[in-house]
C-alpha cells in the first residue's frame, strides 16, 4: 500500500480547503488520508486542569473529525487528536505513520507582506517527507 498523506486541520477554512487538497491527491495517488487535529496553543493551556477542560476539547475535536471524514472524498481515512504545538503534532505524526507528504493550508499576510503562516512555515522546516503547502485562498 502507499504510504499515507498527512493533513493538519483545525475548524478554520482555510485547513478545510487543504483537507480536500489532499484528499483530492490521496485518490489520485491511491494513498490513505491521515487527518491530524493539535491543539491550538490557547486550548493547550487547558489541557493540564483537573476541570474537565481537556475531556471537553478531546470529544470536540475527535466530533469535529468525525465530521470533517464524512465529508471528504475518499474511504481510506484515518484521524489523531494530538494535545501539542500544531506543527510538531503534525511532523511526529507523519514520522508515526511513515508518511508520503504532508499537506498544509497558507494562512497568508496580504497585501505587499505576504508570508507563510507560521505553522506551514514550521511544518517545512521540521518535515522528514515531502510537504505541499495549499494556497487556499481561492475557493477549492
Amino acid at each position: 500500500m502507499t504510504r499515507p498523506i498527512v493533513v493538519g486541520v483545525d475548524e478554520s477554512d482555510t485547513a478545510r480547503r487543504a483537507a480536500f487538497r489532499a484528499a483530492e491527491l490521496a485518490i489520485a495517488l491511491s494513498a490513505p488520508l491521515h487527518l491530524v487535529m493539535a491543539a491550538t496553543r490557547h486550548r493547550a493551556d487547558g489541557l493540564s486542569t483537573e476541570t474537565g477542560r481537556h475531556v471537553d476539547w478531546l470529544a470536540g475535536a475527535e466530533q469535529f473529525l468525525d465530521g470533517l471524514m464524512g465529508e471528504l472524498p475518499g474511504s481510506a481515512i484515518t484521524r489523531a487528536v494530538v494535545p501539542e504545538d500544531p506543527a510538531a503534532a503534525i511532523c511526529e505524526e507523519a514520522e508515526r505513520v511513515e508518511a508520503q507528504m504532508i499537506v498544509v493550508g497558507n494562512r497568508r499576510v496580504q497585501g505587499i507582506s505576504r508570508v507563510l503562516g507560521a505553522i506551514a512555515t514550521d511544518v517545512a522546516r521540521r518535515a522528514s517527507c515531502d510537504v505541499l503547502i495549499s494556497d487556499t485562498t481561492s475557493d477549492a
